[in-house]
């Protein structure tokens, strides 16, 4: 079986590679750790690149693989993100990952909070918007400081902000909005630890493979795992969990049957806080997560027995398995 492989990379965008400001798009390592991996697998691999490569593959009929691996961002768009599926879709092309709906959905953060309340999982509070006008000032004046700002739509923890005053929730507003340019979420801020949970598997067979905690190089809490903690080597991702077993099996719980519930495929990622008095709240989903070397899927993987070149194998299968091949 040929497998192709889709991706982004910053300088497809314009962007170097060194540059840390935007952070949805993987390495160039990334890309050469996870086509190793396939190759492991015993699949043919072709490297093809972001959407409009693979589009002129099919407009050229030079298009010849039997499934596309698919870790494509896409950029400039709420949409981005279901860009890729969208086309494999189009052209009935089998493809691991989620399909158009799932991406999109996933994007607004907003929109899967309210529906993963409506199933009863836990959430913050939290007001969205896109311009400021006095009634979102006088909802937002209703959540306790601090609170956090971020993108409704944006990944990589791009442009997120612990607000402390309505006069800094103001300024960053203004400034988000402008450089952004979609809505903003002002959400309640949850003191406490920072876990998240990678997830492989559809329906009836999705399994998180364990818990990961983010923590401060000493050991405790962080505040807010925005963009610059992320590319700094002072925080610890650890599978060890400093909380009850119950509360381990709930928020695993919580985790599939929002994967579930959201039609989502082959794997993801849902990342919580619990608080100081040990309630998880559900922040986002990812359905695109980092697959990078010592992620969360690496990390939950080894206390499995699982390599990283078997994570990936497992991620391919179960999109064999849902198309049939």
């Amino acid at each position: 079986m040929k497998i192709g492989f889709c991706y982004d990379t910053k300088s497809d965008y314009g962007y170097a590679e060194e540059n840390l400001e935007y952070t949805d798009f993987v390495s160039l390592h990334t890309v050469s750790e996870i086509g190793k991996a396939i190759e492991q697998n015993g699949y043919e691999l072709e490297y093809i690149g972001n959407v409009y490569k693979l589009r002129n593959q099919l407009m050229t009929n030079t298009f010849n693989c039997d499934l596309i691996f698919n870790i494509a961002e896409g950029f400039g768009s709420r949409n981005r993100e279901a860009l890729l599926p969208s086309l494999l879709e189009l052209y009935k092309i089998p493809h691991t990952a989620s399909d158009t709906y799932g991406m999109s959905i996933n994007l607004n953060k907003h929109h899967t909070k309210i529906l993963a309340s409506s199933i009863g999982i836990p959430t913050p509070k939290g007001v969205c918007f896109n311009t400021l006008t006095e009634e979102i000032i006088k909802k937002v004046s209703a959540l306790k400081f601090p609170f956090v700002l971020k993108p409704n739509n944006e990944g990589g923890s791009m442009g997120l902000y612990l607000v402390g005053s309505m006069e800094e929730f103001i300024q960053k507003s203004n400034y988000l909005i402008k450089t952004y340019s979609f809505e903003l979420l002002a959400e309640e801020y949850i003191k406490g630890t920072e876990i998240t949970v990678p997830i492989i598997g559809d329906g009836e067979k999705a399994e998180a493979l364990g818990v990961v905690t983010i923590l401060n190089e000493d050991g405790t809490d962080i505040n807010l795992y925005d963009n610059s903690l992320k590319q700094i080597d002072n925080v610890i991702n650890t599978t060890a969990f400093k909380f009850e077993d119950e509360l381990k099996k709930e928020i695993i719980d919580y985790s599939i049957k929002i994967h579930n519930f959201f039609g989502l495929h082959d794997y993801s990622r849902m990342d919580f806080r619990i608080s100081q008095d040990g309630q998880p709240y559900f922040l986002e989903i990812n359905a695109m997560p980092s697959l990078c070397r010592n992620c969360s899927f690496e990390q939950c993987g080894k206390l499995m027995g699982l390599t990283y070149h078997q994570i990936i194998g497992r991620i391919i299968k179960s999109a064999r398995l849902r198309y049939g091949i």
